[in-house]
């Protein structure tokens, strides 16, 4: 499939009006994501990877979009859509766009009542490997930032601000025996501190981990595990206590996905299944008292 890639961006400028974004600092986003417990700052790997570490941007090989749409526990809904577009000439590096859409929800005696009004966040994020000079360190070193613009609010009552958001990516070059990459994440939202209005959202850190095994498990009975990623996160959002979550993917008989994982406790499940150039993700993240459900389809070419 040959898809011009200013047909792309045309595609995108025309969702613009109509797709909006969740959190403005911290939301898991992503079936994948979700399945495995939001545990993906060190992984990094796919088109989401704008939204969720930046640094990660220039290790993507071809062009990939993304659609998501999810409904929290709260009964608020998300929708996102995500470009990437790898090496290209402008600033040596990868970039990617992100259009993100949460509904604004208040939960008053244990009630969800959407207060018809929701968030929108437009970002473009750099990513880019700094290989020259680094060769004698020992390990890979890639660096990103996201620029995020956020409207929220009514439409007689909008607010609108900015943020910037800085992530690194360390890849070791000594591996361990039976791993065939590891990765540690670490991302800075909002350093800065920018203003939403007369609000200061806070700010935040996550570092994540993320090995990629290169073993083959046979289950018998015809049953192929390959690809196994376990990956850890630890996040640190300012004002609240520190969240850890947990998550692997493995991939069945070349065909299925399937992922498990804790966000600070939920138990998350997910699965997958590529069909040609598409792969379409669902992921659940059993809360209390209700689940949150997500579904997206990508597109890689």
């Amino acid at each position: 499939m040959k898809i011009k890639n200013g047909y792309l961006l045309g595609i995108l400028f025309v969702l613009l009006p109509s797709i909006s974004a969740a959190n403005f600092l911290d939301t898991e986003i992503g079936a994948r994501q979700t399945g495995m417990g939001g545990a993906f700052v060190g992984i990094s790997d796919d088109a989401s990877t704008a939204y969720w570490n930046p640094a990660g941007l220039d290790e993507l090989k071809n062009v990939e979009l993304v659609y998501l749409y999810g409904r929290r526990y709260n009964e608020g809904g998300i929708n996102f859509f995500g470009l990437v577009q790898p090496s290209t000439s402008l600033a040596g590096g990868t970039w990617g766009l992100f259009c993100l859409q949460e509904d604004i929800v208040e939960v008053k005696d244990n009630i969800p009542k959407r207060k018809g009004m929701e968030e929108t966040t437009i970002s473009i994020g750099w990513g880019k490997k700094m290989n020259g000079g680094f060769e004698s360190m020992p390990f890979g070193l890639l660096v990103g930032a996201n620029l995020k613009l956020l409207k929220t609010g009514e439409i007689n009552n909008t607010s609108r601000g900015a943020a910037i958001d800085i992530g690194l990516l360390l890849k070791p070059k000594e591996i361990l025996p039976g791993t065939k990459e590891i990765k540690i994440g670490m991302i800075l939202r909002n350093p800065l501190r920018t203003k939403i209005a007369s609000e200061n959202p806070a700010s935040g850190f996550n570092l994540g981990f993320g090995v990629l095994m290169d073993k083959k498990i046979n289950l018998g009975k015809g049953i192929e595990l390959s690809n196994i990623i376990l990956s850890a996160d630890a996040d640190h959002p300012e004002g609240e206590s520190l969240k850890v979550r947990f998550g692997t993917e493995m991939f069945v008989n070349q065909k299925l996905f399937w992922r498990m994982g804790t966000n600070d406790g939920d138990i998350a499940l997910g699965a997958g299944i590529i069909v040609s150039q598409w792969q379409i993700d669902y992921g659940v993240s059993l809360n209390s008292p209700k689940a949150s459900h997500q579904i997206s389809a990508r597109l890689r070419y």
